[in-house]
């Protein structure tokens, strides 16, 4: 038995596994249907997380009104720009894509030189994969697992950044959007769908994990909004 503690100071116990989503559906329709993500008491998570059993944790719905679901938000736009990226430019290798205060970026490792002239393409070919709605799956894999599916994909990246960086770890996650899959420790969003309005900025170069003795990267900075006047206001303070 799991006893939830809601921000308004109420609490609900769940006899059986629940999801994140399932206490907000338990709480009203209108909540499941505008969370983006999940608090267990100070992590956030993401909707399909099941609360821990037999104990008593703190859950808070997170929806376009909180900034950590913009966060959430702008991870998950950063994965649907890699798959923009990887759909239009043969080859690419995918390095890092976390969200920042601004915005995101994702590193890439590609032969084509990104410009401000490749945006457009960008932009039109995430807004179809954003409008296809398709979900965020998460998948655990078992270390050598996960470096096999890596070779698979021949993201040759994503093994060293395994063996090296998960050396200790016994598991790890990838995200699964479409055809997309990459490792990632998450969360995202329930579907692309959740994903609001976006812009990409610029393009500058990277090293591999910050070291300017590894390989050059190609990083794509970008910026999300769960509205279009969030995104114009923050342009217009930026520019």
């Amino acid at each position: 038995m799991t006893t939830v503690q809601l921000p308004d100071g109420s609490e609900k116990t769940y006899t059986s596994p629940c999801t994140v989503h399932q206490v907000a559906e338990s709480i009203s329709s209108r909540l499941a249907n505008a969370a983006i993500a999940g608090k267990i008491d100070d992590t956030v998570v993401g909707l399909d997380t099941t609360l821990p059993e037999d104990t008593i944790c703190r859950v808070q719905i997170l929806t376009n009104k909180d900034p950590e679901a913009l966060d959430v938000m702008r991870h998950s736009c950063a994965h649907v720009m890699a798959r923009a990226i990887m759909r239009l430019f043969p080859g690419v290798q995918l390095a890092f894509g976390p969200a920042t205060e601004e915005g995101f970026y994702y590193d890439f490792d590609l032969q084509h030189a990104l410009s401000d002239d490749d945006f457009l393409a960008i932009e039109a070919e995430m807004k179809r994969l954003v409008e296809l709605g398709e979900t965020f799956e998460r998948i655990e894999k078992d270390r050598e697992s996960a470096i096999e599916v890596c070779r698979d994909l021949k993201q040759t990246l994503k093994v060293e950044h395994i063996k090296d960086g998960f050396a200790e770890h016994d598991q790890v996650s990838f995200y699964q959007n479409g055809e997309f899959l990459a490792l990632c420790h998450g969360p995202h969003v329930k579907s692309a769908a959740a994903i609001g309005v976006f812009k990409l900025l610029s393009v500058a170069d990277a090293y591999w994990k910050g070291d300017p003795s590894c390989q050059q990267l190609q990083r794509v900075y970008a910026t999300a909004f769960f509205t279009t006047k969030e995104l114009d206001e923050h342009l217009a303070r930026t520019e």
